[in-house]
């Protein structure tokens, strides 16, 4: 029989064709994804390439021309590094050093596109801005600054509540600080990290009301410059204090109406100058200078600063008490004599002389108020007839004078002419 012949491939001659149209799969995959990865790695790498591509396929009609079209062109892009560069250089050289250290770490591209801009514009302080960054990323690990921020927290909360502190009257102060000091077994070290940060006339106004054995240990808590500031400050203070003391003796023989004019605000003295002054004058007249004020918020805070004073000065306050006290009395003194003044306006002079005339004769007593110093507030008759005088209008007044009895009118006249004691 003849031979037949087999003409289908065999098994080696299959794998080979296989073999061949995969290689061929490959050689095509590469020739088509090597430009796409090149055409992106220049897109993501390089930034002309970028902007070029995005002009281009912003022209392109449709949703995929409306995408690229948001993209900043080249020019808005040079514009934006340019509105941050010079707002880099406006700033403070170490809050430059910081924003461009995060700007670094979100986007290292336009770090180097804004630092090139800012050598531009002014090379010397770009040049010290990137000594600063670089000194920083040298010497500072993460340990470094953490131990930093947490520094920082801490001195923020230390000024927070020294701010705290110093707005409060002194008592108030005083009572927070003892808390403080009483809270733990460092608390005079606490207390005088807090006192650093307290403007040094706050600080010499709490410490000189404090216990003197608190006193000297906050004193070897505080820096050097600190506790001598403080110190010369409260030197000065009795300097001042003496030679304001000096002044208010002078003035404590004057009219009070005089005393009023001159010490009725805070125009030639401060409300701290004037509570020494007031103080050193006495009670009694204090009080009867205060009375002629009619600006009731100028009387409570100047009676207000008296007491601080007092308190800063004695560790207590008896003082205040009784200028309240007199300016109580002589405040009802002037009111019933500017009330008598109204009522003897319309009367006769004929009729007013045997009024005054009785009351100054008479021998009636004082009306006596005691103070708690024990000085005495002595309130007469003829105090009255004087007051009522000196609010008359000069014509009314010197009518009077001239019909009551020459030797009568002598005297009056001549105690409207002392200062009143």
């Amino acid at each position: 029989m003849a031979e037949i012949q087999n003409n289908e491939p065999s098994g080696n001659e299959s794998e080979k064709k296989s073999k061949g149209l995969t290689g061929c799969l490959v050689v095509l995959l590469v020739l088509l994804l090597t430009p796409l990865l090149v055409v992106g790695g220049l897109y993501f790498l390089n930034n002309d390439f970028n902007m070029t591509v995005n002009g281009l396929m912003s022209n392109v009609p449709g949703g995929l021309g409306d995408y690229f079209s948001k993209f900043p062109t080249r020019a808005e892009q040079m514009e934006q590094i340019k509105q941050i560069s010079e707002f880099m250089l406006d700033l403070p050289e170490e809050r430059a050093v910081d924003k461009l250290m995060v700007l670094n770490s979100e986007d290292s591209g336009a770090y180097n596109d804004v630092v090139k801009d800012m050598l531009r514009l002014n090379p010397n302080k770009t040049r010290r801005i990137l000594d600063a960054i670089r000194d920083a990323t040298v010497s500072e690990d993460v340990l470094q600054n953490t131990l930093k921020s947490i520094e920082t927290e801490r001195q923020d909360d230390l000024k927070e509540l020294a701010a705290h502190i110093e707005s409060l009257p002194v008592d108030s102060a005083i009572q927070e600080i003892e808390s403080i000091i009483e809270s733990g077994i460092n608390g005079h070290a606490e207390v005088g990290s807090i006192i650093e940060w307290i403007s040094d006339d706050a600080a010499m106004k709490i410490l000189y009301q404090m216990d003197v054995e608190d006193r000297n240990i906050l004193f070897s808590h505080l820096s050097i410059q600190k506790k001598q500031a403080i110190q010369q400050m409260y030197s000065d203070y009795t300097r001042r204090t003496e030679d304001l003391k000096q002044i208010a003796d002078v003035y404590r023989s004057e009219d009070a109406e005089a005393v009023a004019e001159a010490l009725g605000s805070s125009g030639n003295y401060s409300m701290e100058e004037l509570a020494i002054i007031y103080a050193q004058m006495g009670p009694r007249k204090a009080g009867e200078v205060l009375a002629k004020n009619t600006d009731e918020t100028f009387v409570f805070d100047l009676v207000a600063q008296i007491k601080a004073t007092e308190m800063l000065d004695k560790g207590e306050d008896l003082l205040t008490p009784d200028i309240l006290k007199s300016l109580k009395v002589y405040r009802e003194f002037d009111d019933n004599v500017r009330e008598l003044v109204n009522v003897y306006a319309r009367m006769a002079n004929t009729d007013i002389l045997p009024i005054l005339e009785s009351m100054i004769l008479n021998s009636a007593p004082s009306a006596i108020y005691e103070l708690n110093n024990g000085d005495l507030i002595r309130i007469s008759d003829e105090d009255l007839v004087l007051g009522l005088l000196e609010q008359f209008t000069e014509k009314k007044r010197s009518e009077l004078l001239a019909l009551m009895d020459s030797t009568l009118s002598t005297e009056l006249t001549r105690k409207l002419a002392l200062p009143q004691q």
